[in-house]
């Protein structure tokens, strides 16, 4: 008899191991009657294990975790794990509904949304900025989607609204948090997709990076189905909070469903960071629960020069695309060493 849902990650050596300790603990510790969902975590890469420390502390949690060598014609680029890791929970998990979650979550509150009404096979939440999206056909990024669309056979066009910016793009949505009904086969259908699209070498003006989540956007576009998307609250973009939409921003910890932190906790200052947020009541024993995990898992690791060093060099990248090399993050890692 088939489980009503389950919840997949993928844990892999280093910095996911904290993640995925934390994300399995916020659910055992806040998802109410869905506390005690299964959790399997996935480590679809040949290499070292996780640690023995997380292996007894996922058997702790009751998360089911395997490595199994699911990515191998992919295996450089480690987004290709969440489509092929859905694909395989699809297929081998018997269980109604199925979430995906990427490691950097956290969840607050029961997220009832992620039990599927009879007529929903799918919800999601919209990319929070245009990134890689286009806004149609005078958009230059444009050729990329509509390669996509061609490939996979769009006949459908879809828009979405951005939380950043309110922007109207073809739709794109995020795919660190998608549930989807197990019968209708979208996890399937994701992974031939990506695989078809990176063997023809399809990929984003800036790279290969977001190619798994375009490819599920316009797998959805390409289905039959109903895209119905999660409220705001849920997979809340913490660290982008003061950039969203007023109508979007959620202003009490206790509000919040799950965040989405990214790489907050990897930085010294995250704390810091938190507190900058704009009227953001902090005053929660949830926010102080996460306080205590983010320090008891030593989550963070790098100092705050390497978060500006990322921003020096997508400043070298989009200033390449004009002809114009200048190697200004190389002599700030020198000089940082001195």
């Amino acid at each position: 008899m088939s489980i009503p849902i389950a919840f997949i990650i993928c844990t892999e050596p280093g910095r996911l191991e904290g993640q995925s300790l934390m994300l399995a603990a916020s659910i055992r510790m806040f998802c109410g009657e869905l506390k005690n969902t299964p959790i399997y975590s996935f480590h679809p890469r040949v290499g070292e294990p996780i640690s023995k420390q997380t292996q007894q502390a996922f058997e702790a949690l009751q998360v089911t975790h395997q490595q199994l060598p699911i990515n191998r014609e992919f295996h450089e680029y480690y987004l290709a794990n969440k489509p092929l890791v859905c694909a395989y929970a699809e297929q081998n998990i018997d269980a109604e509904i199925l979430v995906f979650l990427d490691s950097d979550k956290c969840f607050f509150c029961e997220p009832k949304e992620f039990l599927l009404p009879l007529n929903c096979n799918v919800k999601i939440r919209p990319e929070y900025g245009q990134g890689i999206g286009s806004t149609g056909v005078r958009d230059p990024q444009e050729w990329y989607w509509q390669k996509l669309y061609e490939a996979l056979g769009v006949k459908r066009e879809l828009f979405v609204e951005t939380p950043i910016g309110n922007k109207r793009i073809r739709a794109y949505w995020n795919s660190g948090l998608v549930v989807v009904r197990r019968s209708a086969g979208i996890f399937t259908a994701w992974k031939e997709n990506f695989e078809k699209v990176m063997r023809l070498d399809i990929t984003p003006p800036q790279g290969i990076y977001f190619v798994e989540q375009s490819v599920l956007s316009v797998t959805l576009c390409a289905s039959e189905e109903r895209v119905e998307h999660l409220p705001p609250n849920y997979s809340y973009p913490l660290p982008l909070h003061n950039r969203l939409s007023k109508e979007l921003q959620v202003k009490h910890w206790d509000n919040i469903i799950s965040i989405h932190y990214f790489n907050l906790f990897f930085y010294n200052d995250w704390n810091e960071q938190i507190k900058k947020l704009n009227n953001f009541n902090i005053n929660s024993e949830k926010y102080r629960w996460l306080c205590e995990e983010v320090v008891r898992l030593n989550m963070p690791r790098v100092s705050v020069l390497h978060r500006y060093m990322l921003v020096v060099r997508r400043m070298e990248q989009k200033l390449r695309n004009y002809n114009l090399d200048i190697n200004l993050s190389s002599w700030i890692e020198r000089m940082a060493k001195l």
